[in-house]
């Protein structure tokens, strides 16, 4: 699904993650700002972030979806190899890859990414917002069959069933990706020592846990009762309490000496 711009098919997908990448992009500069950071060390930080966290989001999807991809298909054209390459990605993987790509700015560039992931939780979950609204154009990350009131149908879509009530997953998510965005740029505007990428972390572990319920697609990946994202998120949530617990129990004993 998409739109024709001076003859130009656009899919919705590739153009809600553009304005989600320009908004974070923009939001990051502002912080930057605020916070007296170097915009140039904060670019670089961001080419290493898409560049690690696409790759890292395609690799997960062909991880979790093997199965169901014909590379034969995929590799018999060179449109085909490039539709397969600009769509289906697991966020997840371009979180894992997005860390990664901090290790590597770090060694390569000495930059202290410290300061620069408290701004780019937020500019993150806004990127992510919209990538959510490209998610339900396109018919992928659907939700399962609902009778309740509040619902999503397709007509036309090649990935979604058609004709079905489903529930609006990916717009209840990016609703929740919104709301975070704002608290946390909300946060570290009121105290610019808040750890937001810390927040980020356990606020969106819960929520993509519970959302996981209500989703209809069956290529993500399904290990006993739980899909590859829930199993992420519990991971995710465990560390960085454990973290917390650790961190806390380390200053309490400074205090104590």
């Amino acid at each position: 699904m998409g739109f024709k711009l001076f003859g130009t098919f656009i899919p919705y997908y590739g153009f809600f993650i553009l304005i989600g990448i320009v908004c974070a992009g923009l939001l990051g500069y502002f912080l930057c700002k605020q916070l007296s950071l170097n915009i140039d060390d904060f670019i670089i930080v961001c080419a290493y972030l898409l560049a690690f966290g696409f790759t890292g989001a395609k690799l997960l999807y062909i991880a979790v979806s093997y199965k169901n991809i014909d590379f034969h298909s995929v590799l018999s054209s060179l449109e085909n190899f490039n539709l397969f390459f600009s769509s289906g990605f697991v966020f997840y993987g371009g979180l894992i890859g997005g860390f990664l790509a901090l290790f590597f700015v770090k060694k390569i560039h000495k930059i202290q990414i410290k300061e620069y992931i408290k701004i780019l939780a937020p500019s993150l979950a806004l990127a992510h917002a919209f990538g959510r609204i490209g998610c339900s154009f396109a018919g992928c990350c659907y939700g399962k069959e609902t009778g309740g009131k509040i619902f999503f149908e397709y007509n036309d879509s090649l990935i979604a069933p058609n004709g079905i009530h489903l529930f609006p997953v990916q717009a209840v998510e990016s609703l929740s990706l919104f709301c975070l965005c704002i608290i946390l740029v909300f946060l570290l505007l009121k105290n610019n020592k808040t750890n937001t990428h810390i927040l980020y972390i356990i606020y969106y572990s819960i929520v993509r846990f519970i959302l996981e319920f209500f989703r209809g697609d069956v290529e993500r990946g399904i290990f006993k009762c739980f899909s590859t994202s829930q199993i992420i998120s519990i991971m995710l949530f465990v560390s960085v309490i454990s973290y917390l617990i650790m961190n806390k129990i380390k200053n309490q004993l400074i205090v104590n000496q």
